[in-house]
């Protein structure tokens, strides 16, 4: 059964990797050029994006915060870099493919999606490693599915190849529920549908995206990874290729010292990023607090973070999606 499972999930996550949505201006030329007219190379982020009906993608996070105030320009042109734009698209694996082509200099990602890549020999470096701090919510369609454990034997819709696809896994495991034949890989554009319909029980979605949702349908929140299943956080990874980074070995300082000067904001006056968040995915602030854990690293690679990708390392092994393992403290630390 694993065996065919894990055929099934290659596939699908090997179809996602095709199925970019790239907003804003398509990217012309490598990524890795210099800009001739100022003699700075640009550097363009991509990102998975759920924001609102009508929101442009943008980085929400505190490098995107950072730079909505006009904090990352000098700290970029300092290195040597300046900022062109933001790419989003719907999962991962896509950001890795953009990254090998040269469309974007940067990529923000999950564990999962970071360590796959890596494991199956794409040449990624990461640029920083965050705390784990990505909330992930089980929500269902009947309140009588108010916890886990009540799942068994109900279709569950998980994003393959994400990190809510691997909390969802483990979580559905931990509780005794986990059927993989019951399992459906779903974007969550398609999975709000699927809930509302009844196609679906039940749905692990990020915790931003699930506070939406809550406000316009009547759903029940099953279980909340940061409050049942801390252990089962996700984090984020910004990652660069093996060869950006070598010709540009500033790009891990410059990100970072970007990074930083965000959290300092956002630490420094909490309600004006939460203002400013909502806005930039056209979501309620109610949403933008009840689903943030508001937890910062004061370290390029936080310890956590590592621990939390070698967690994601040993499930994907587990289930044979990633076939060669490898040292995740020399991958991060090099």
């Amino acid at each position: 059964m694993r065996s065919t499972v894990s055929t099934t999930f290659r596939r699908l996550t090997g179809v996602l990797a095709g199925l970019t949505l790239i907003a804003g201006v398509t990217a012309c030329g490598g990524a890795d050029a210099d800009d001739d007219s100022t003699g700075l190379t640009p550097v363009t982020v991509g990102f998975p994006w759920n924001g609102g009906a009508g929101s442009t993608p943008r980085d929400t996070g505190p490098f995107g915060y950072a730079e909505s105030l006009g904090l990352a320009e000098p700290i970029l042109e300092k290195h040597g870099f300046e900022f062109e734009r933001y790419v989003g698209f719907n999962n991962g694996p896509p950001v890795v493919q953009a990254l090998q082509s040269g469309d974007v200099t940067v990529g923000s990602i999950g564990d999962v999606p970071a360590v796959q890549a890596r494991g199956n020999g794409q040449t990624i470096s990461p640029v920083l490693v965050k705390k784990p701090a990505s909330g992930i919510w089980f929500l269902t369609n009947d309140p009588a599915l108010d916890s886990i454990d009540k799942l068994k034997g109900k279709k569950v819709g998980l994003q393959f190849g994400s990190n809510f696809d691997r909390y969802g896994r483990a979580a559905l495991d931990r509780h005794g529920a986990l059927d993989e034949n019951n399992l459906v890989n779903l974007l969550f554009a398609d999975a709000l549908p699927a809930l509302q319909k009844g196609s679906i029980s039940a749905v692990a979605v990020p915790a931003n995206v699930a506070a939406v949702w809550l406000e316009n349908n009547d759903f029940t929140v099953a279980s909340k990874a940061e409050v049942d299943d801390p252990d089962l956080l996700s984090t984020n990874v910004a990652v660069t290729t093996d060869d950006f980074r070598r010709n540009h070995p500033e790009i891990t300082e410059a990100y970072w010292e970007v990074e930083k000067a965000g959290i300092a904001e956002i630490r420094k006056d909490l309600d004006k990023y939460v203002a400013w968040a909502a806005d930039a995915q056209k979501v309620s602030v109610e949403s933008v607090r009840v689903s943030s854990t508001w937890q910062y690293s004061d370290e390029r690679i936080d310890p956590d973070g590592v621990r939390t990708l070698e967690s994601s390392l040993a499930f994907l092994l587990d289930q044979g999606i990633v076939k060669n393992g490898f040292d995740v403290n020399e991958w991060v630390n090099s």
